[in-house]
């Protein structure tokens, strides 16, 4: 009767110890914890496993490389699927002609991609930033590279130039 007993209680310690959850770095995050984050413009993210990358980057919009956010604030709006997939809301002081179009909060996970920790400091925002009604009326001029579109028109009107003397050329050499 005393082995079973011996069985049994070898069986619950072990498998209390196998049970018993890993204790994370004081650096390591659950995701779905972070409530807020406040992220600046020339600053790095905290990095670990991977390169640090800029807090706030702007990847498009019809208003990119108009104006530079300083400061932008995203808050947790809660999950979708899982406690991994946290919905953030993000919104910065902008001057009336710009609004934000889009936002992706990107962090590092701890240990690898898919950690549902992640590296405290890592989170950075990548946005786009798009022009009201306001900023049409006021940028209405300017192509997507911030340049005014009076350089095309040039450009356009020296081409066929050039082109109509070729063609004349042409007709006095025959």
């Amino acid at each position: 009767m005393l082995l079973p007993q011996l069985l049994l209680a070898f069986l619950s310690l072990t498998g209390a110890l196998t049970l018993k959850p890993q204790k994370k770095p004081a650096d390591a995050v659950l995701l779905s914890d972070i409530q807020t984050l406040t992220l600046y413009a020339n600053r790095q993210t905290s990095a670990r496993r991977v390169s640090s990358i800029p807090q706030l980057k702007c990847i498009g919009g019809s208003a990119r490389n108009l104006y530079d956010i300083d400061i932008m604030r995203c808050k947790n709006s809660g999950t979708e699927y899982d406690s991994t997939d946290v919905q953030w809301t993000c919104t910065a002081q902008l001057p009336p002609e710009f609004k934000l179009g889009g936002t992706d909060v990107i962090c590092e996970g701890y240990e690898s991609l898919d950690d549902p920790f992640v590296l405290k400091g890592s989170c950075g925002v990548e946005y786009r930033l798009v022009l009201t009604e306001e900023g049409e009326r006021k940028y209405e001029h300017r192509n997507d590279r911030g340049e005014t579109g009076g350089n095309e028109a040039v450009g356009q009107i020296i081409f066929w130039l050039v082109m109509a003397c070729k063609l004349r050329s042409r007709g006095l050499n025959k």
